[in-house]
């Protein structure tokens, strides 16, 4: 089986748990009990998505689910640097949340019609249960949007703070081009990009919220990371490295100064009792 899909496989799995990790830390602390609820129900939901993901790679590799979610070393994870940004406030966590959930749901429409059975069938099953996220981030949005202009304008700043970092969930998949070949990739991840780039513009339009966009240093229309100096060089430190502020980098092992003290935390007990189940 191709390396190529076990890239993907991975990228999908590790966006799902690491993003789930960080909306699990919300339990006891969001700003009532009904959201406490909501956002704890939305993590589980996230990392029983990584956990199946996980297990089509370990159907293919011979590989244990436990190892790859909790096993690794910080470089060789490959989620986007977005899921692994610390809270911060609410505004930024709902940002990040309806952010990644309207990306999430562009992938995985373009994920259909992958030549992989296995991987087909999850994404339709994901499909379902993902819509009740966009319904819950989406509501939100709204609500936050027409109220008082104090909640407004944080907002706008943590959409503004958090988007360069979302159109980095469309980095290129390592083995990419590998992986259209093979056809478990149907729709190339720069062309995915420019339909989250028009949904999110256009749904920020409709809410009235104006957006002031970091521009990148390159003015193309392809986002791809380059060598050319937009991401800095690892440190030699366990693998984590600064990014640069579009965020990208995350799908080849870079990590931000956020990742180190959440893999600690995540995979805690996993390196205590490597035998134990999660």
């Amino acid at each position: 089986m191709s390396d190529s899909l076990v890239s993907v496989l991975t990228a999908l799995a590790d966006d799902e748990l690491i993003l789930g990790h960080r909306h699990s830390e919300w339990t006891g602390f969001a700003p009532h009990i009904e959201e406490d609820v909501a956002f704890s129900s939305i993590a589980q939901d996230e990392i029983g998505h990584a956990a199946a993901y996980y297990s089509i790679i370990a159907s293919v590799t011979g590989g244990n689910v436990d190892r790859l979610a909790f096993g690794r070393e910080p470089s060789e994870y490959r989620n986007a640097i977005l899921c692994e940004r610390d809270n911060d406030d609410w505004a930024y966590s709902l940002a990040r949340h309806w952010l990644y959930d309207h990306a999430d749901a562009i992938r995985l429409e373009g994920l259909e019609g992958t030549a992989h059975d296995q991987l087909r069938a999850l994404v339709n099953k994901m499909r379902r249960e993902e819509r009740y996220h966009l319904i819950h981030a989406d509501a939100w949005m709204k609500r936050v949007a027409h109220g008082p202009i104090e909640g407004r304008t944080k907002l706008i700043d943590a959409i503004t703070n958090a988007y360069d970092d979302a159109t980095a969930l469309f980095e290129p998949f390592e083995l990419e081009e590998d992986a259209i070949k093979q056809g478990w990739v149907v729709v190339p991840s720069d062309e995915l990009r420019r339909r989250f780039v028009d949904r999110i513009a256009g749904i920020l339009d409709e809410l009235g919220i104006p957006m002031h966009f970091h521009k990148r240093a390159d003015t193309s229309a392809e986002f791809v990371a380059s060598s050319s100096g937009d991401l800095i060089a690892s440190d030699g430190q366990n693998g984590q490295v600064e990014p640069a502020h579009d965020g990208f980098g995350g799908r080849r092992g870079r990590r931000s100064p956020e990742f180190g003290a959440l893999w600690d935390d995540m995979t805690s007990m996993y390196r205590a009792h490597p035998g134990a189940s999660w």
